[in-house]
């Protein structure tokens, strides 16, 4: 009960906050003909103030597409996952001291918070975000996310478990799960605001954000108590301090992610999509969000197989991993289509936006002004 009213007020507040705040900035940069920087030959491409477009046309400078592991990789997000490990550190000794769930419980909260806002620290300097939300947006998105966990998505699993069981959880987990997290950043995009794609991404971002710290705090908590789900059925395995500890610290580094990649990745193709291409995009932005779903239950519905075989639990949980990496390069490869023209050149190769379609047209038309024009479907 406690945990609802908390979810409820959470929500409330957040997404009160999120939509007041909601930014009322000018295109940056402004909509104009710049070198394509999906093209390796002299060619120019319309950017439209928010995203790149399919529009090209001849032009006399060839775009700087970067170059491979060089660009704006490093910058001040590397201390904040410094100060995470420091955090973890810390709180981890303190808690062997200790043995208070509390403890673990705040390290966890901090941690976790840390190094959410390095991964965003490091796709701002990417793709600029400062340009199109602030960060009280974004805490107040995260805010509002991680309310919708407690109200939303707890309630939606417990419902599903107490249906089918840990089976039917899991595998329906991506889609109660993803509702939760996109809850907030459609709502208010279906209100008008934060509809340029770079804002979508950073929204979706934070609400994946908001997601993993909630579920992390409480797992600190589940876990000590060895009331957290049991995926092989059965009892919980008995709980040590070691086995706390080392349940959080895999969760923050290699579970949390996929909450703010799953989004991240639902959201950067739902608003391209609708940005581009209006109604008519609409397939593509329902068929991204549920492909992330049913990749989100297959991970989780993973770790119900191979239950008394070591071996196999071992090599999914590798999977599970190398999965974290290619799900950041799935959000790379969509996020980075919104890559603006002044960061072109700058970033690194992997982020120079690239599969941009492609529409000729004269020279000399104007970019649209207002309305932003409908593309054809990327190629």
């Amino acid at each position: 009960m406690m945990l609802n009213i908390l979810g409820a007020v959470l929500l409330i507040v957040g997404f009160y906050a999120a939509w007041r705040l909601a930014p009322k900035r000018p295109d940056a940069p402004a909509a104009g003909w710049f070198p394509d920087p999906a093209s390796k030959s002299p060619r120019s491409r319309l950017w439209d103030g928010q995203a790149w477009t399919a529009r090209v046309t001849g032009g006399a400078e060839r775009a700087n597409r970067g170059h491979h592991f060089r660009g704006r990789f490093w910058g001040r997000w590397v201390w904040s996952l410094a100060a995470a490990l420091v955090v973890l550190g810390i709180g981890i000794a303190a808690y062997q001291a200790t043995e208070n769930v509390h403890v673990m419980a705040v390290t966890s909260f901090l941690a976790m918070a840390l190094v959410c806002w390095a991964f965003y620290g490091f796709v701002d300097r990417q793709l600029s975000l400062r340009d199109v939300i602030g960060l009280r947006q974004v805490a107040a998105v995260a805010v509002a996310s991680a309310g919708a966990t407690f109200l939303v998505a707890l309630n939606l699993n417990d419902l599903t478990g107490s249906i089918g069981g840990i089976s039917l959880a899991t595998a329906l987990v991506g889609f109660t799960e993803e509702t939760a997290k996109l809850l907030v950043p459609i709502a208010l995009f279906l209100l008008g605001t934060y509809r340029n794609p770079r804002a979508g991404v950073a929204i979706g971002l934070a609400s994946g954000f908001g997601f993993a710290i909630a579920e992390t705090t409480l797992y600190a908590y589940q876990t000590a108590a060895a009331s957290g789900p049991a995926f092989c059925g059965g009892e919980t395995p008995a709980v040590t301090t070691g086995s706390v500890i080392a349940a959080q610290v895999a969760r923050i580094f290699g579970v949390s992610p996929f909450h703010w990649l799953f989004t991240g990745i639902a959201v950067a193709i739902a608003w391209r999509a609708w940005h581009l291409y209006g109604r008519k995009g609409m397939p593509a932005a329902i068929g991204g969000i549920v492909l992330v779903m049913v990749v989100h239950s297959l991970n989780d519905t993973s770790a119900t197989l191979g239950c008394g075989e070591p071996t196999v639990q071992s090599l999914l949980a590798m999977v599970r991993y190398v999965l974290v990496i290619v799900m950041y390069l799935v959000f790379k490869a969509w996020t980075r289509k919104h890559t603006p023209p002044t960061m072109i050149g700058s970033v690194s190769k992997g982020w120079t936006p690239k599969h941009l379609g492609e529409q000729q047209v004269s020279a000399d038309e104007a970019p649209a002004q207002g309305d932003p024009a409908r593309e054809p479907a990327d190629g």
